[in-house]
């Protein structure tokens, strides 16, 4: 049976340990407080940006078992991927994508969120 009483949490953001705007710094400014509540279920995903991730992401190991396994399949498929802590208040676990290794499953992905939900997207989106 599921364990419903502690649910993961992952909110995405192009700015995740990547900083272009005004976003990342809203981000940053609520971490400690989700942190705070959920604890290391708080996870933020986003671009890996290889230029500020080295700084900015103490890379770990996954420990929550669900995680190891969706980071071992994502990898198994080309795609790379870095787990970590972003370093900043709160301190809360990072899963970056490295978005040009992932660009040969982009088809196939749109293909599965219009089979599964009905929403189209663009040719060359």
């Amino acid at each position: 049976m599921r364990d419903v009483s502690q649910p993961l949490l992952f909110e995405t953001s192009w700015e995740v340990a990547n900083k272009v705007g005004g976003i990342y710094t809203v981000i940053k400014t609520k971490v400690p407080v989700t942190v705070q509540e959920y604890g290391d279920r708080y996870h933020l995903t986003g671009p890996w940006n290889r230029f500020s991730a080295h700084v900015e992401v103490e890379e770990i190991e996954p420990e929550h078992p669900a995680i190891r396994k969706a980071i071992e399949s994502i990898r198994e498929q080309g795609i790379q991927v870095l787990y970590g802590r972003w370093l900043i208040d709160g301190a809360p676990r990072v899963i970056l994508f490295d978005i040009g290794s992932a660009a040969h499953k982009l088809d196939e992905w749109k293909g599965d969120v219009w089979r599964v939900a009905g929403i189209p997207s663009p040719p060359n989106d």
